[in-house]
């Protein structure tokens, strides 16, 4: 179906978008993983991989840990980010 890939193509882009910039990289992470862990459980009925070390597994984990670090602070427009008004207004878009 075009429109799921479209759909799916612009949720991709725009984690990678937000992950890259640091702008958003806590929802960023977290929708990430939730994308993750359908595309594994899609693939879980006939694993072309190992099912306990896939790739999916792996990314998982490294999105859990960009959460929980400030990594855009370091490296992105996190601080930036921080101080705009809409971040302030909603907090979990930091």
């Amino acid at each position: 179906n075009v429109f799921v890939d479209w759909i799916f193509m612009t949720g991709i882009a725009a984690i990678g978008i937000a992950l890259l910039l640091g702008i958003g990289v806590r929802i960023a992470g977290y929708s990430g993983v939730l994308m993750l862990g359908l595309m594994y459980t899609s693939s879980a009925i006939l694993p072309e991989h190992n099912p306990f070390l896939d790739e999916h597994i792996i990314y998982g984990i490294i999105m859990i840990g960009l959460t929980l670090v400030p990594a855009g602070h370091w490296l992105g427009f996190g601080k930036w980010w921080e101080k705009t008004s809409l971040a302030r207004r909603l907090p979990f878009l930091v």
